[in-house]
């Protein structure tokens, strides 16, 4: 799951999984790296990947917080894009 900081990839993680397995915060940026998690059902396993917000860092905390995003792209079948409706 990519997409902007404070968008909800965490909590839609955790909602998919089922447990609370990703930090979920008001405050942007509180996924630093990436987190996998396995959803098991009885017919497949599916791996997600939370991944911190990507934004223009101002800092290299946020540099770092980007590239941990962005190359986690290359590894995964499927992109989740995730938005803020609003």
């Amino acid at each position: 799951m990519v997409g902007r900081p404070n968008v909800g990839k965490s909590t839609l993680t955790n909602s998919l999984i089922g447990e609370k397995i990703a930090i979920m915060s008001d405050r942007p940026q509180t996924t630093r790296n990436k987190i996998m998690c396995i959803m098991n059902t009885d017919n497949a396993q599916i791996m997600f990947l939370d991944t911190p917000g990507i934004h223009k860092p101002q800092h290299k905390l946020g540099e770092y917080m980007v590239r941990t995003a962005e190359s986690t792209l290359p590894e995964v079948d499927v992109v989740l894009f995730v938005v803020d409706a609003t």
